[in-house]
């Protein structure tokens, strides 16, 4: 029997991402501790608010909450991982009298250990599966995107970038925010081609779907917002696509605008008022005003970062930011802490999660293996711009995207911490990957044209 013809050979690319999955799994407990897990653990009392005390005036906003650190913490971060953070202590036989203080940044890390401020290690083990399977589901999105992308080389080579890169692994694995972030805003990702494919059934192949794509592209975008406020740049470059799709289409056929202004607008409409829902849905403190909030979580975002940067200091000038983008989107060293000192406190736990095969690698690595990374990724976008035999809902999706988070990350981050560049990964990897499918390809070519030249 040939080794091809084994039954299980058929399955591979569906046993390819579980097995992807199943490594981001494998290090969740190694990874080394954050303070701000400490504090995404207490937020989960919203949580005990909701379902144990059935008591929402203790979540909408307030001019005088009873708790203003608590109101500060609901405003300021997304809403999804404490809630996953409260069902996963509430599944794993935690009670609310197990959930920790939040971790006192003005304190030494023996206070918080001794008054309350951390979580158990029991704890910790139990929520950090919240944030690590949906990391670990990312996998998929990332698969399904390489595929429509570039086919089934692409989809292994993205899903392999995607589940060993060390800066996902180590956040995506920690009790925070940022499982659910990737997730989710790949999962938008995907619902946007697969949203634009159902304008089009001669590029899908299929019948049209009518108004569920719309319905999965604004539920997948609500999560995705109500995880972290950040994905708003992949969220509104993910709508940008859809709307522009429709626009090229009305003026390429003039004919069919009536049937993208009756049909094709209202379901991107339907799709925004069901993000804006999903989103509000999760939000309760937004509740009483929600028009008025987005100013409120801005102007706390901002001096949240004013206050980052005056501590720990900031970029100097684009010239500092564009170093630091390319040392976080393309070298790649993991950033284990943010805090200087911290290597006292948890040099152990960095130590045995590098020695152990779950930490995973780092592309780049180094200054010369980064700078290779950005020229094949450059070619990836070189080929995404000009094949057009590639589907252009996905080479609009993965464009738009691509361009928001670099734009967004490389403009708007105030200082080198790496998981504010957590966004951009995914799209690297997708289009690095889609550079190599290139670079090969064209050195295959050039080979056979040689041997066509030698045969004659």
């Amino acid at each position: 029997m040939k080794f091809g013809s084994l039954p299980w050979i058929r399955y591979w690319p569906a046993l390819w991402p579980a097995l992807l999955a199943l490594y981001v799994l494998a290090g969740a407990p190694l990874a080394p501790f954050h303070g701000d897990e400490s504090t995404l653990v207490y937020m989960s009392r919203d949580y005990v608010y909701l379902f144990f005390d059935h008591d929402l005036d203790k979540i909408r906003y307030s001019e005088t909450p009873a708790s203003p650190t608590e109101q500060h913490l609901r405003l300021l971060n997304g809403t999804v991982a404490k809630y996953l953070i409260g069902l996963a202590w509430h599944i794993g036989g935690f009670s609310p009298a197990d959930i920790n203080e939040q971790w006192d940044w003005g304190a030494d890390w023996t206070y918080n250990r001794q008054n309350g401020h951390a979580p158990t290690p029991e704890l910790l083990q139990t929520v950090r599966w919240s944030s690590a399977l949906l990391l670990a589901a990312g996998v998929v999105p990332v698969f399904l995107l390489g595929y429509a992308l570039g086919g089934r080389r692409v989809a292994v080579l993205a899903g392999l970038y995607y589940a060993l890169n060390p800066a996902l692994l180590l956040n995506g694995r920690r009790a925070m925010m940022e499982g659910g972030l990737t997730f989710f805003s790949l999962l938008a990702a995907l619902a946007g081609v697969w949203f634009i494919r159902s304008l089009t059934p001669a590029e899908a192949g299929e019948k049209r779907r009518g108004w569920l794509p719309a319905l999965v592209l604004g539920a997948a975008s609500g999560l995705a917002l109500a995880s972290k406020h950040t994905a708003f740049f992949t969220v509104a470059a993910v709508f940008a696509a859809c709307g522009g799709y429709a626009v090229y289409q009305g003026v390429k056929n003039p004919r069919g605008m009536r049937r993208i202004r009756n049909i094709v607008f209202p379901q991107i409409i339907f799709a925004a008022v069901t993000a804006a829902s999903v989103f509000l849905a999760l939000n309760p403190a937004w509740w009483n005003d929600p028009l008025a909030m987005p100013r409120v979580v801005l102007d706390l975002r901002v001096e949240l970062l004013d206050i980052q940067v005056q501590t720990f200091g900031g970029y100097g000038g684009f010239g500092d930011m564009l170093g630091g983008f390319f040392r976080q989107v393309f070298v790649v060293l993991p950033q284990y802490y943010e805090v200087a000192g911290w290597e006292n406190f948890i040099g152990d736990q960095i130590a045995r999660y590098e020695m152990s095969p779950w930490r995973g690698l780092s592309v780049g690595g180094t200054p010369i293996g980064g700078a290779a990374l950005a020229a094949i990724m450059m070619v990836g976008v070189w080929a995404l711009l000009r094949d057009r035999r590639r589907g252009l809902s996905v080479r609009l999706v993965v464009g738009a995207w691509t361009a928001s988070v670099v734009a967004a990350t490389l403009l708007l981050t105030p200082l080198e911490w790496q998981r504010y560049y957590l966004p951009v990964y995914p799209a690297v990897g997708l289009l690095a990957a889609l550079g190599v499918d290139n670079l090969t390809g064209w050195i295959l070519n050039r080979q056979d044209a040689k041997k066509a030249r030698n045969a004659r």
